[in-house]
């Protein structure tokens, strides 16, 4: 028997790490905002920026949203 995943296991574990690995890099963002007392800003930057571009991540959008009010 051998001690190898299966390729669709493999994938289903790396989108998971990917999921992880974004859901950091938001919570990371909406942290860095609202230290800064910019959280309502950037949220809104952010919205904005997927009102003009609809197939934009969400973490696209925070990222947006973090760099217009360069933080």
């Amino acid at each position: 028997m051998e001690d190898f995943i299966s390729n669709d296991d493999f994938n289903l574990e790396l989108r998971a790490l990917d999921e992880a690995l974004i859901n950091i890099e938001c919570d990371d963002i909406l942290s860095r905002a609202s230290a800064n007392g910019m959280l309502l800003e950037v949220v809104w930057s952010a919205f904005k920026h997927k009102e003009q571009f609809k197939n934009a991540s969400f973490l696209e959008c925070l990222q947006v949203g973090l760099n217009e009010w360069d933080l």
